[in-house]
């Protein structure tokens, strides 16, 4: 018997089972539990228990398998398992059942759907039809959406939709869609689709008449229909029509008896004035309950024409004598509104003129002068009447000029005339007969204009005589009045005629002068006022008193005269005066006549003469820049008196002057205070007021310094250049040479270069002074120089300053190493010595001085660089012995020429080992040709290729065949290389 020791049973792996709660019936197994036990005889008994604690699962021993015997919930169940063998071993294990709960479905949820705006409230949008496969009915709601005016609600039995919310009225033109959440459930979970509800605008009605526009005369004032409103609108809403804004003159209403068709009316009773508003623009509205189309109306009024003046203006001329009431001018006008009634006025404020309509037709209007009036050329030869005429709306108005003919007035013929009466006459005298003429023959009537007790007038022989009269004992004074001017006007009833008439007395016999003319003089340091320089005296025929009066050539002369004496005084000091004499002019009189003047001519000496300067006013110009104590300018003064000392003062304007100039008290020079710059002084212009006295009068004159700006020169403010550039060619700029200078005045100015016999190589741009190769620059052309000295010039086309550049051209590696040949073949024992000297290669370069310098060196990657070397100056020698070489063998070599700036250049070499022979204990170099399979390198490709040709063979035929082609091809090659290898032969031999 064997025992074995107690083993616990265990159930197989239990796996999670997940199912949907609609797939899950009564009934239905769940899984099969499989318990195993390692102890063989128990392995069979095994007793499985089902410590369920549920009412959903079973366990049937007799099949091992768990059931359903009630439909679980949706969830995760867990129910317990126990195994036990006979020895009362038990494991236990959970079996997981998880129920899930397979979602509702939205099944017809669009993603949008179209309502009209005009939708009543309350209505049905859209019916859902949401399933489950275990609720029914599923049920519907609106998720969220506060403000959204849609719900969602159930449709019995089983259905639900979505509904536009009670009291709401949808507006297209606030929101024009709405978006609400569906959200549905099987009281497990929820389910949500998109609904967006976009809105159909209600359409506006359209108006088809309009615009339009009408045109009727100004004078319509009754109720008329203007214009016929033709309007639709898309869904047959009741449409109504206005006028926005309304207006008191039009109207917009039905048309009788139509209780849909609308017009456009004058509603009437309004005068309308085409000057006034000539046109109207009516914007008719017509709208159904929620949109509105709006259109103009254009009313244009036709204006009523004025009448028409014909004949006038125009102008009438009457004679100034007419005084009867006379027809002057028929007045024609026309309308062309021939209905209208035409009124006419005289607007003119004028008594003598009236308008009125001519007997007897009483239809045309004339303008008559009324009569009872005298009309006067003189005063208003001419008179301009406004006439106005008009119809009920306008007027128009014109001129009628009325021109006076003048009455021509008398002439005196045979005035002015004179004649001469004794101062002493007695007697009345007929002076002068006076002759008239009149064109009219109108009586004419003379009078003197000023009447007087002298003369007289009274008529002649004739009608047109008029005599003249002197009245008798008048007692004429001579000196009184000398002579007499008779002012005579002659006249009709209309006009008149003035002349002058002389009358000259002739005089009794003046004094007479008996010390004039004369001269004196006085000084003027010494005579004081008062003092009598002189005494005038004179006779008269009838020994009247006589009286002296004097006048002078000047307005204020300093004496005065005794008028019964003659005595002329000083009436001032003249200590300070200039004048160097006076004129003085002294008349008589012995009460009667007085003498003309005679002169007495008064010399003053002793004058003190006032200084004077040269130029009262002068303008100079000061340049900026001048050194400080500089002179600017020495005005010039003048003084008579050769002994007098002068002293200067001066005032400044603008007062600034002082800081900038100073005047010399003693001498009058102007001299600068301070380093004058245009740029920064504050004013341009000083007026210097410079005073010179000789401590008895002064004299000043005005001096205006005008600052003028100079043009300061540009300047290096740094001399000395120096950069290096590479040569290069032709255009290439240089680097900038960052100039450094000053042009004060802001001037633009221009660069040049001189660089002596270089001159030419380079450009310089006469703006920035960028320099730049002028031709091509290459150092490695003989005789091209590397260095230019050169000199910059700066101008501002006025002034020039000059700096100084050194330019270093630096070569560049502008062209590599080139071979003379383009291979090289050369010839070494294999019993050479280590070092022995096989060959030289040898390269060019165009490049002179240190870029013209090669090196040699071999490729590193040749593996026949370990047995050979090349030198720097290009001598290839053995570097290892050449012993173990198979004679015949050819090194392929790669020497490379580098100049110092790394531009390189290859070249071939083939060294090639010949073949050795002993004869007569002498050895010669022989050359011998070695047939396919004695050449080593030969061998080292062959054999492998025979190896590969013959298990190709093995395959097929084709590849046999493809790889004899190869070997024929590989051949040739191979007998092409002997007869290049043989010809070298040929050649050294020879």
């Amino acid at each position: 018997m064997v025992f074995y020791s107690g083993k616990i049973p265990t159930f197989s792996a239990l796996p999670d089972i997940t199912k949907f709660n609609d797939e899950v019936l009564v009934g239905d197994i769940v899984t099969t539990v499989t318990a195993t036990d390692n102890d063989p005889e128990d392995a069979n008994v095994l007793q499985i228990t089902f410590d369920g604690g549920s009412t959903y699962f079973e366990y049937l021993n007799s099949t091992n398998e768990i059931r359903v015997i009630s439909v679980p919930p949706v969830g995760v169940h867990n129910p317990s398992l126990t195994v036990t063998d006979p020895c009362d071993k038990s494991s236990s294990s959970t079996q997981k059942i998880t129920i899930v709960n397979r979602l509702p479905v939205i099944n017809n949820l669009p993603s949008t759907v179209s309502i009209l705006e005009d939708t009543p409230d309350d209505t049905l949008i859209f019916t859902i039809n949401a399933t489950d496969t275990v609720t029914f009915p599923v049920t519907c709601d609106k998720k969220g959406g506060a403000g959204i005016p849609f719900y969602v609600s159930d449709i019995p039995p089983t259905d639900n939709g979505v509904f536009m919310d009670p009291g709401v009225t949808l507006n297209y033109d606030n929101n024009p869609s709405y978006t609400i959440t569906v959200r549905c459930s099987d009281d497990d979970d929820n389910v949500e689709g998109i609904l967006t509800i976009n809105i159909i605008p209600n359409q506006a009605p359209v108006i088809n008449s309009l615009p339009d526009s009408v045109s009727f005369l100004e004078d319509d004032n009754t109720n008329t229909l203007l214009h016929r409103i033709n309007v639709t609108d898309f869904e047959g809403d009741l449409v109504t029509c206005s006028l926005n804004p309304t207006s008191t003159i039009f109207d917009v209403s039905l048309i009788p008896p139509s209780t849909v068709e609308y017009g456009i009316f004058l509603t009437g009773g309004t005068t309308l004035d085409y000057d006034i508003k000539d046109s109207y623009s009516l914007s008719a509205k017509c709208e159904d309950q929620r949109r509105s189309d709006t259109e103009l109306f254009t009313v244009n009024l036709i204006r009523n024409t004025p009448p028409v003046i014909n004949s006038l203006p125009y102008t009438e001329s009457i004679s100034e004598d007419l005084m009867t009431y006379t027809l002057i001018h028929t007045l024609n006008v026309t309308d062309v509104n021939i209905a209208d009634i035409i009124t006419c006025t005289l607007n003119s404020q004028n008594t003598l003129f009236e308008l009125t309509k001519i007997s007897p037709a009483l239809e045309d209007y004339g303008v008559f002068l009324k009569g009872g009036t005298v009309l006067n050329y003189d005063i208003t030869p001419s008179y301009s009447l406004d006439i106005e005429c008009g119809d009920h709306r306008r007027k128009v108005a014109d001129v009628l000029t009325v021109d006076l003919i003048r009455n021509e007035p008398p002439t005196i013929i045979n005035l002015p005339m004179s004649c001469e009466i004794p101062e002493n006459i007695e007697t009345e005298s007929l002076l002068y007969t006076v002759s008239i003429t009149d064109p009219t023959n109108d009586s004419v009537t003379c009078t003197l204009v000023t009447a007087s007790s002298i003369y007289f007038l009274q008529s002649g022989s004739t009608q047109f005589e008029t005599e003249i009269y002197v009245r008798g004992n008048q007692d004429f004074v001579y000196d009184t009045q000398k002579q007499y001017t008779l002012d005579l006007v002659c006249e009709d009833l209309r006009r008149s005629d003035s002349s002058y008439f002389y009358v000259y007395l002739l005089r009794n016999m003046p004094p007479s002068f008996t010390n004039l003319q004369a001269k004196t003089t006085v000084s003027a340091q010494a005579v004081v006022a008062g003092q009598v320089i002189y005494t005038v005296t004179s006779v008269d025929p009838e020994k009247d008193q006589v009286q002296y009066t004097m006048t002078s050539s000047s307005a204020t002369p300093p004496f005065t005269i005794n008028q019964n004496t003659g005595a002329i005084s000083l009436s001032r000091s003249i200590k300070n005066e200039l004048e160097i004499g006076y004129e003085l002019f002294i008349s008589v009189s012995d009460g009667r006549n007085t003498v003309a003047s005679r002169t007495l001519s008064v010399r003053i000496i002793d004058i003190n003469h006032p200084p004077k300067f040269l130029n009262p006013i002068q303008t100079e110009v000061v340049l900026e820049g001048i050194s400080i104590g500089s002179s600017i300018f020495q005005p010039s003064i003048t003084d008579e008196d050769l002994s007098d000392v002068h002293t200067f003062l001066v005032s400044y304007s603008p007062p600034e002057g002082a800081v900038y100039f100073g005047v010399d008290t003693s001498s009058g020079l102007i001299t600068s205070l301070v380093e004058i710059d245009y740029e920064t002084i504050p004013y341009k212009t000083f007026l210097l007021t410079i005073t010179g006295s000789d401590s008895l009068m002064v004299d000043s004159t005005n001096i205006t310094l005008n600052i003028q700006n100079v043009n300061e020169p540009p300047k290096f403010t740094k001399k000395n250049y120096a950069f290096s550039a590479t040569e290069n060619s032709g255009g290439t700029v240089l680097q900038n040479p960052y100039y450094q200078f000053t042009e004060e005045d802001g001037d633009s100015v221009k660069f040049s270069i001189d660089c002596g016999t270089e001159t030419g190589l380079l450009d310089i741009d006469s703006s920035t002074g960028f320099l730049s190769y002028s031709i091509d620059y290459d150092l490695d052309v003989v005789g091209t120089a590397s260095q230019l000295i050169c000199q910059v010039y700066i101008t501002d086309n006025e002034y020039t300053d000059t700096a100084f550049l050194n330019i270093t051209i630096l070569d560049e590696n502008d062209n590599a190493p080139v071979f003379q040949q383009n291979e090289y073949t050369f010839f070494v024992t294999s019993i050479s010595s280590v070092g022995t000297d096989i060959g030289n290669v040898e390269a060019t370069d165009k490049d002179i001085g240190v870029y013209g310098n090669i090196i040699y060196h071999l490729a590193q990657e040749d593996i026949n660089s370990g047995l050979f070397s090349v030198s720097v100056d290009g001598f290839i020698s053995s570097k290892q012995s050449l012993e173990n070489i198979i004679p015949g063998t050819i090194f392929n070599l790669t020497v490379y020429a580098v100049d110092s700036g790394g531009n390189e250049h290859t070249t071939l070499v083939y060294i090639v080992i010949p073949d050795t022979e002993i004869a007569t204990n002498n050895y010669r170099d022989i050359i011998y040709y070695k047939t396919f399979f004695s050449f080593s390198p030969n061998m080292a490709w062959f054999v492998p290729l025979m190896m590969v040709l013959v298990i190709t063979a093995c395959v097929v035929l084709h590849t046999i065949y493809k790889g004899y082609c190869t070997c024929s091809k590989t051949e040739k090659k191979q007998k092409k290389k002997h007869q290049k290898y043989r010809k070298r032969k040929t050649a050294i031999e020879m």
